[in-house]
């Protein structure tokens, strides 16, 4: 299951983001090679991470197993400070109702062996994101992502608008784009991912030895 760690709980929540921190460098930094955001402490950080950020989390017997964050646009973030080239079409949709969806990834020891199949963590992940952007009245998500994954987005339901071109950064293809929420995209993509009812739920999540942690999640 996926929780939700916000500004209305992250106080709380220090040794979740402590194992937060720890999965999105060994993912991004050391399978994926995101070199600039290499931190000694073995810590990914960046700029971002502050007030406004929602952070969804699935945990799994005290590992995190997926995660992605969303951050608000009336702030800087990625698409304003680190790939404004990409909104070639102009500048992108900004405001109190549209966030950034950005870190989004799964333990690779999830999806091994899996051709062709998603993995539960992705689905919930994916989903997830979904039911939050609905349930806090959000227009939709600003992303930027490989081609390939639009496709995806548009078959869970999004409504989704290219910003610009696909542009190479660090030897991959990456495009913007604008995902906007429709009346029926979270029950799409429950439907494309076969999950039977919500990810996010009130759940007791085991956050390691000593430390269990009872979490009340908005659905």
């Amino acid at each position: 299951m996926v929780f939700v760690v916000d500004d209305s709980n992250i106080a709380e929540h220090g040794a979740v983001m402590e194992k937060v921190y720890l999965f999105r460098h060994k993912l991004f930094v050391e399978r994926l090679k995101w070199e600039e955001c290499r931190k000694a402490d073995g810590r990914e950080i960046d700029q971002f991470d502050g007030a406004g950020c929602v952070h969804l989390v699935r945990m799994d017997g005290g590992e995190v197993t997926a995660y992605t964050r969303l951050l608000p646009t009336t702030k800087p973030h990625l698409l304003t400070d680190v790939y404004p080239h990409l909104a070639q079409n102009g500048p992108a949709p900004r405001g109190p109702r549209v966030y950034e969806w950005t870190r989004c990834g799964t333990l690779p020891s999830r999806r091994e062996g899996r051709a062709g199949i998603i993995d539960p963590a992705t689905a919930e992940i994916f989903t997830a994101a979904a039911e939050v952007a609905r349930e806090r009245g959000w227009d939709g998500l600003l992303a930027q992502t490989h081609p390939i994954l639009v496709n995806r987005l548009m078959s869970c339901g999004w409504d989704v608008e290219p910003l610009g071109l696909p542009t190479k950064y660090l030897g991959h293809s990456i495009v913007a784009v604008f995902a906007r929420l429709k009346p029926e995209t979270v029950e799409t993509s429950r439907r494309f991912f076969g999950l039977g009812r919500s990810p996010i739920e009130r759940v007791e999540v085991d956050a390691g030895p000593g430390l269990d942690i009872e979490i009340r999640l908005r659905a």
